[in-house]
């Protein structure tokens, strides 16, 4: 019988994720995450536009933040 879902078979590479090395990665993770639950019908298109604006809004100040300190990401 075939699986049903998918399975983790192994790690390559493990490393730990930070918000200060991974922002990008995090940031599209999380956008990636909130897409899901609104085509799964967790969130309606408000609640999803909503957690989506906080999140564009706090990708933009961790930006802004780092090119003040002369740390561009």
């Amino acid at each position: 019988m075939a699986k049903r879902f998918a399975t983790l078979e192994k790690i390559e590479n493990n490393r730990k994720i930070t918000r200060e090395i991974d922002e990008l990665f995090l940031y599209r993770l999380q956008s990636g995450l909130l897409l899901a639950l609104k085509e799964k019908g967790r969130l309606n298109e408000i609640q999803y536009r909503h957690a989506q604006d906080r999140l564009d809004r706090q990708h933009r100040e961790w930006i802004q933040k780092h090119k003040q300190k002369g740390a561009c990401p």
